[in-house]
């Protein structure tokens, strides 16, 4: 299976427009995380920014095994070891450079990414 096409917020209601500042990377620790919702009515859309050394991913909030959120605790991402996104439901673990599951009952797939950009200090919608 190949990873998702990455999408757009600017294709989500109630998203910040194309360009806009999600947070700075001074907001996240060098292996920390940020959750954000964003509502348009009664449409949600999660997401999360993984910050990984002098990387950033986002991905969607939803684990394709039964598309439940996936953090453990709100905005805690990582696993234990701080190795791998994992699952807080049941347990799947993800690579962090690509959304990967390596390990759980979505073995194979891929979390969906989410189209950002670092310019500076700002993470911003691309």
């Amino acid at each position: 299976m190949k990873p998702p096409r990455a999408e757009s917020l600017d294709e989500v209601p109630g998203a910040p427009p194309f360009g806009a500042v999600l947070c700075r990377l001074g907001d996240l620790p060098p292996r920390g995380s940020k959750s954000f919702q964003f509502r348009d009515g009664r449409l949600r859309y999660d997401i999360f920014i993984q910050r990984w050394d002098d990387k950033v991913y986002a991905y969607r909030d939803a684990c394709p095994h039964l598309k439940l959120p996936l953090d453990w605790r709100r905005g805690h991402f990582l696993d234990i070891e701080g190795q791998h996104i994992q699952c807080g439901h049941h347990g799947a673990r993800f690579r962090v450079e690509d959304g990967l599951c390596i390990d759980g009952p979505c073995k194979g797939e891929y979390l969906t990414p989410v189209r950002i950009t670092v310019r500076g200090d700002e993470i911003l919608v691309a």
